[in-house]
């Protein structure tokens, strides 16, 4: 299981799992950006543990971007319906295991308590999930 991977990484795996995809977008400070990374790096790798201890497979799976034009990411953008701008700083929650659906969470300024309030906010069902084309 992928705990956290550049978009240029191997997504071969995303279709089997929920998953996480920030995108840094033109303008965000590079340590704020570093900041999200790795929080998502440290909640991969926490389902990971949680994963391996109750043998169940790994919940999540978090990608990061530093903009369009890698792997996933413009996998993702072209995919949706009416795709975000990549211009902006935005997280793209991913359920493709239970039907192809997505949401994107647009902010000016995201901060690594970003990811773990969509992940929240995910397991409660208070997302609007769009569908992928």
């Amino acid at each position: 299981a992928v705990v956290s991977t550049q978009s240029t990484g191997d997504p071969s795996n995303i279709n089997d799992y929920v998953s996480l995809l920030f995108i840094k977008g033109e303008g965000m400070d590079d340590g704020a950006a570093k900041a999200v990374m790795d929080k998502m790096t440290s909640s991969g790798e926490q389902y990971i543990e949680k994963a391996k201890a109750s043998k169940d497979d790994q919940e999540f799976m978090f990608f990061y971007s530093n903009g369009a034009s890698g792997k996933v990411t413009s996998s993702v953008l072209e995919a949706m319906e009416n795709p975000a701008s990549a211009d902006k700083p935005m997280l793209v929650v991913l359920d493709i295991p239970e039907g192809g659906k997505y949401c994107v969470i647009e902010c000016d300024m995201p901060t690594p308590d970003l990811v773990d309030s969509a992940l929240a906010d995910y397991k409660a069902g208070k997302l609007t999930m769009q569908q992928l084309c």
